[in-house]
């Protein structure tokens, strides 16, 4: 395990104040019912990182830089941006045991939704890139969302990958997704695909390998 140095970098606008300035709606994935506790403490982290290859970057909200090489334990917390380079991969694992892998030049922001009926819901704001998540023992709260869609799970394994421009492909490996925009929603269920394009209806589910589509995980999550 090996840590970069903490730098202090300025902040910038990055490619989250691009991608949802001018969106109408996020894409939100959310995993179940909410059974975590409602109480957490301040600066309490939220998930950690676990593994990295190439280049996995934290940019903290007070402006610290910290990175990831290889396996170890990075802690997370809400409002860090996680990134990814090229050619180069992450995995976390939220406090709740869902587990999340990310693909190359994936771009989030760890936020959360407090909800007086359902407590913490865990989100990631997904500007750009590709992640792979599973449920760990049942449902639970985390939502994901992208500049041009909506979409509900329970527990689910499933991948996620948003272009440059929003479009949004989601393929569902295992489980039933709320997949849907502002013009509808659609059930996608496992081994299907749908597309999310910025004012369209989602495309109607598609049987398709999954194969492929999660091949890029069984690195990082050795």
């Amino acid at each position: 395990m090996t840590y970069s140095s903490r730098q202090f970098i300025q902040p910038h606008r990055s490619s989250f104040t691009r991608a949802f300035s001018t969106g109408l709606a996020g894409l939100t994935l959310s995993l179940g019912l909410f059974t975590a506790s409602t109480a957490h403490a301040a600066g309490e982290a939220v998930a950690k990182a676990i593994n990295a290859i190439g280049e996995f970057t934290v940019f903290r909200t007070d402006g610290i830089q910290e990175q990831l090489e290889g396996k170890g334990s990075l802690p997370l917390y809400e409002g860090d941006r996680v990134t990814t380079g090229r050619g180069s991969q992450g995995l976390m694992e939220f406090t709740n045991g869902i587990q999340v892998a990310l693909n190359e030049d994936t771009d989030f922001l760890i936020l959360s939704r407090w909800e007086s009926d359902k407590g913490i819901t865990r989100i990631l704001r997904l500007a750009t890139g590709e992640v792979w998540v599973k449920t760990m023992g049942g449902p639970k709260p985390l939502e994901i969302e992208t500049p041009v869609a909506t979409a509900a799970v329970k527990s689910t394994e499933f991948a996620l990958k948003v272009q440059p421009d929003g479009q949004t492909t989601l393929t569902v490996v295992e489980g039933i997704v709320e997949f849907g925009t502002a013009f509808g929603t659609c059930p996608i269920r496992t081994s299907t695909i749908s597309y999310g394009n910025r004012g369209k209806k989602c495309t109607k589910p598609a049987p398709t390998n999954v194969s492929p589509t999660i091949a890029w995980t069984q690195g990082i999550r050795q």
